[in-house]
């Protein structure tokens, strides 16, 4: 192995073999897309918001600061709630009743494709559902809007609500995979491939092809060197 390593003259390499990292570069990023593309299921989410909102709010009393803070943090107790198992399954059966000659689904399955989360940190709770069919997501999620507020009620109490400001959207293209996202990160991996390859190569290369290798190989004073007659 090389005692040391010539980054410029590896760099040199790198522009000479330019072609091998552009061959890594076109082949993952096929793979990237033909995976993406053809071997991953597509899904469609369905977004809406809502608005938590704690007992003098939803009592429609004055409010204040404290108030409205007490509601931001209602928001992770909302999430658990509408995200627990019996409340799912409820969610489900009453889908299933609903959609008894299109569709069916279990309460595991929602609870799988169902995302919640603080709208940029405020009392907004954005709550997503993503299934194969954009018409289900938005279906499954609009039976689960349906059933909040009541299951919210049951469990805390008061006059705590959960109000629909966007209802459950119908999507309109697909949310994963994100096959161009896929493919450009697949090309920039091929392209460190590529280089990784060449690096290694050049590391592992004893090969002596100058004076140089030959001084640092032996440490020795070189006599004379042979032209290449074959050289223009």
């Amino acid at each position: 192995m090389k005692e040391e390593i010539n980054l410029v003259k590896i760099f040199e390499i790198i522009l000479k073999l330019w072609w091998v990292v552009l061959v890594f570069a076109i082949v993952v990023a096929l793979g990237a897309f033909s995976i993406s593309k053809f071997l991953m299921t597509p899904l469609y989410t369905s977004a809406s918001k809502v608005y938590v909102s704690g007992s003098r709010i939803a009592a429609g009393q004055s409010v204040n600061a404290s108030d409205i803070n007490t509601s931001k943090m209602l928001v992770n107790t909302y999430i658990e709630i509408l995200s627990g198992e019996d409340f799912l399954d409820e969610v489900a059966n009453k889908f299933n009743s609903k959609y008894k000659n299109k569709w069916s689904i279990s309460g595991s399955t929602i609870k799988a494709g169902l995302k919640m989360g603080s709208a940029n940190e405020t009392e907004v709770l954005s709550i997503k559902y993503s299934d194969t069919s954009p018409e289900k997501a938005q279906a499954v999620l609009r039976v689960l809007l349906e059933n909040s507020h009541n299951e919210v009620r049951s469990v805390v109490g008061g006059e705590c609500a959960v109000k629909i400001i966007d209802n459950a959207s119908l999507p309109q293209s697909i949310s994963y995979p994100d096959t161009r996202t896929n493919t450009i990160v697949g090309m920039f991996l091929g392209i460190v491939i590529g280089i990784a390859v060449i690096f290694i190569r050049e590391l592992l290369d004893n090969r002596i092809k100058d004076d140089e290798d030959l001084k640092k190989k032996y440490d020795i004073a070189i006599l004379g060197i042979i032209p290449n007659l074959d050289a223009e």
